[in-house]
């Protein structure tokens, strides 16, 4: 009888320690421009800076390759340099996409890197997309990240809905 509460006890205790643990979040698919199989599509979580993903209501967005600048003065936060990307939304669906629903998120190593903003440099950050995008039309946004003084590794989730939990897609690679 004792083996047997032994084993309950642990049969407890690792299923309580596997309830409190934590993963990265699961991303759904999204199609590229250059039509993956769906086999290709199930094992694609990750897009490249440069690569563009078309969600299937026909929203598009692209993340483009990062380049290096040192945030001025005015810069929040202050940091040793900034990886700046071009952020173009296509909004290829039927209704009108509201880009103040779009969020971004950045990574380097697992850790939150923060957006930065410098006005004296153009980076008002993906916030400054205010008016609606009608169907057809695209909109391009300047957004930079917070980034060590090396290039490294960096994640941006992009969520293009957080309203309607549209799914997410991440682009990664050297910043």
């Amino acid at each position: 009888m004792r083996i047997v509460r032994l084993v309950g006890a642990a049969c407890l205790a690792t299923l309580l320690a596997g309830c409190g643990a934590t993963a990265e979040p699961k991303l759904s698919v999204v199609a590229s421009d250059t039509n993956p199989t769906v086999g290709q599509m199930a094992r694609t979580l990750d897009a490249a800076f440069g690569d563009r993903r078309t969600w299937p209501n026909g929203l598009a967005i692209t993340l483009s390759q990062p380049r290096s600048t040192t945030p001025s003065s005015s810069a929040y936060p202050q940091a040793a340099r900034a990886a700046v990307f071009e952020l173009t939304v296509e909004n290829g669906t039927a209704s009108t996409y509201k880009p103040s629903q779009l969020a971004l998120k950045a990574t380097i190593g697992g850790q939150p890197a923060q957006e930065v903003v410098d006005p004296a440099q153009g980076l008002g950050g993906y916030v400054a997309a205010q008016e609606d995008l009608a169907p057809g039309k695209s909109v391009q946004l300047t957004v930079a990240f917070a980034m060590p003084e090396q290039p490294t590794g960096l994640r941006v989730l992009v969520l293009p809905d957080v309203v309607d939990a549209v799914p997410a897609v991440a682009f990664a690679g050297t910043a």
